[in-house]
């Protein structure tokens, strides 16, 4: 599986921002809350964040095992602490293997590792554990080839190899953990949060006040304060190791910006009592085919975030039969977007009929997100003005690379200096077929497998001659250097059974073929574009770009390149990107103001 990686320096993984999720029962509920992890994981990756997530068991999961356990003996934990410990710990990595198998599917490039690979040691007894060491460069190391680690809480090895506990609270300790190892191992740009089902510590439990009286939410604590709260939230044992070892940390919500910051700091809590997490953002979407079926599932998963009040479709019998509730839908794409709601989503495809259901939600007040690159590339300065005139949100994240953060990454590059070229591999139907040609397999048979999997339109033409890759070259110009380019202009080399036969025969050892999109601007402003098939060293970062996958490398003037990976292509890694879009805008809207350490 691809990795991902912000630059070619030879410290970076010291460089790298991270952050340390933890993620407990309260949060991992079920096998369905695996998905919202999985957006939480990829909001921090969007914005450049490497993520270390430190899980425990599903909920309930550690109990039920307890229980089995002691259909064997009164008290396993002491008669056989070994096979005790043993069997408790698959909850933490069944749940880890979980997250990793979903994120792997919504097009995230991620590593299961665990206390083993890790090199975690414990000191204290099997069932009672303390974590002493971790290997903190191998964890950066594989941070600098993958954006995310995921990794069982709860459960290391002693000094013999042994599985071992670390009691309650074991998770959010080894996170912190965790966190305070990376950063003396020079990662000084490390976070670590605490994810809960409360958006952070709060004066006192709600459930706890009388005559209607609210408590207030802290945004600032100090760790002695957080250590005279109960421990029902943040256990107290954890709060005092990032007390001795001056870490700060946070405690909010997924898909939530807020928190609590705990640090050495001055207490001081929200103006207003209690939060508003009751807004729900009414969304409408148009279009429920191969993304936006994805979407819909996702909105729906999210009923305390989201309310669909309309969803517009070519087939209705079709859209009912997967699913969507009959009375949501119309086949006029207009008259849904004319539904009061705050937001809408496009996900239909096309130009014209996109153009303009864009344009009139925009022009009435309602936020856009959009995966339609054609759109954006043709009429994107024009969309764009128009939100600007009537204070209304353009997103399009997902018209470009499904789940590999394109536009973000040119916007941390730019943050480093002029941004001089881009060059990727934007097509994941080109990258799948191209694969499977290289394989032995006939161009008629890759490309229908391409469509089998979802990768490809039954009309792959737009993939095959490089139009698609075109139109995302034209939206990566936009965004880089704010230019129009036409995609007509563009030169394009299509990709065939002829054209593939003649790189094969014209292939040096050690390098693949590749179609490769590129858009360079010159020091005297010129732009040049072109999507073609290339030979790259099979060691480059784009030659290591597999199946569907996308890969884009940024260019600043300094001669330094950024990378960054993530499947391309399919139902689940595009509605990943669409729904990102769709977070930032809920997010924005409940809470303006996010909590830094």
């Amino acid at each position: 599986m691809p990795g991902q990686c912000l630059n070619n320096r030879t410290a970076e993984s010291r460089d790298l921002p991270v952050v340390v999720l933890k993620f407990g029962g309260s949060v991992m509920r079920n096998q369905a809350d695996i998905t919202r992890v999985v957006h939480e994981v990829y909001r921090w990756v969007r914005r450049g964040k490497r993520v270390v997530a430190v899980v425990s068991a599903l909920e309930g999961t550690t109990d039920a095992l307890i229980a089995q356990a002691r259909a064997y003996a009164d008290s396993p934990d002491s008669l056989h602490a070994g096979a005790y410990a043993t069997l408790l710990a698959t909850g933490e990595q069944t749940s880890a293997a979980l997250l990793g198998l979903a994120l792997d599917r919504a097009g995230v490039p991620v590593e299961v590792l665990d206390a083993a690979s890790v090199s975690l040691r414990t000191s204290g007894t099997i069932v009672d554990g303390f974590p002493e060491s971790i290997d903190a460069t191998r964890i950066l190391v594989t941070l600098s080839r993958v954006p995310v680690i995921v990794l069982p809480g709860f459960i290391g090895r002693d000094a013999e190899g042994r599985t071992t506990l670390l009691g309650r609270g074991g998770s959010d300790l080894t996170a912190l953990f965790v966190a305070e190892r990376l950063i003396a191992a020079g990662a000084s740009e490390t976070r670590c949060r605490l994810v809960k089902d409360v958006d952070g510590l709060y004066e006192f439990d709600p459930a706890n006040g009388t005559d209607g009286e609210r408590p207030r939410r802290f945004t600032h604590l100090h760790w002695d304060r957080a250590l005279a709260l109960d421990g029902g939230i943040v256990q107290h044992k954890a709060v005092r190791y990032a007390k001795e070892k001056g870490l700060s940390f946070e405690v909010g919500a997924a898909l939530e910006d807020r928190a609590t910051l705990v640090a050495n700091t001055s207490e001081s809590l929200d103006a207003a009592p209690g939060s508003d997490r009751t807004h729900r953002t009414r969304v409408t979407l148009l279009g429920c085919g191969t993304v936006g079926l994805g979407v819909y599932q996702h909105l729906i998963a999210l009923p305390d975030l989201f309310d669909v009040v309309a969803v517009a479709v070519r087939d209705i019998g079709k859209a009912v039969a997967s699913g969507v509730e009959p009375r949501l839908l119309t086949t006029d794409a207009l008259e849904a977007t004319d539904t009061d709601c705050d937001l809408v989503i496009e996900t239909i495809g096309g130009v014209e009929i996109a153009r303009h259901a864009i344009e009139r939600a925009l022009r009435t007040g309602k936020d856009v997100v959009t995966a339609n690159k054609a759109v954006i590339a043709t009429h994107g300065d024009e969309l764009r003005a128009i939100a600007a005139s009537t204070g209304t949100t353009l997103r399009y994240s997902a018209a470009v690379g499904g789940a590999t953060p394109a536009l973000e990454a040119l916007a941390h590059a730019a943050e480093l200096g002029d941004i001089v070229e881009i060059a990727g591999i934007l097509n994941g139907t080109t990258n799948f077929v191209l694969g499977r040609v290289g394989e032995g397999e006939s161009f008629s048979e890759a490309v229908r497998r391409a469509q089998a999997a979802g990768f490809a339109e039954q009309d792959a033409s737009r993939d095959l001659d490089g139009r698609d890759a075109g139109d995302k070259l034209c939206v990566l110009a936009q965004e880089a250097w704010g230019v129009a380019l036409d995609p007509s202009t563009i030169e394009r080399e299509p990709i065939s059974q002829e054209s593939i036969g003649q790189s094969i025969k014209r292939r040096n050892a050690g390098h693949v073929i590749r179609h490769v999109a590129a858009v360079a601007r010159a020091s005297d402003g010129a732009i040049s574009a072109e999507v073609r098939i290339r030979h790259v060293d099979a060691n480059e970062p784009l030659g290591r770009v597999e199946r569907e996958w996308n890969a884009i490398t940024v260019r600043i003037a300094t001669g330094e390149t950024h990378t960054v990976f993530g499947r391309g292509a399919g139902r689940w890694p595009t509605a990943e990107a669409v729904l990102a879009d769709v977070l930032e805008h809920a997010t924005a809207s409940r809470c303006p103001v996010s909590v830094t350490s």
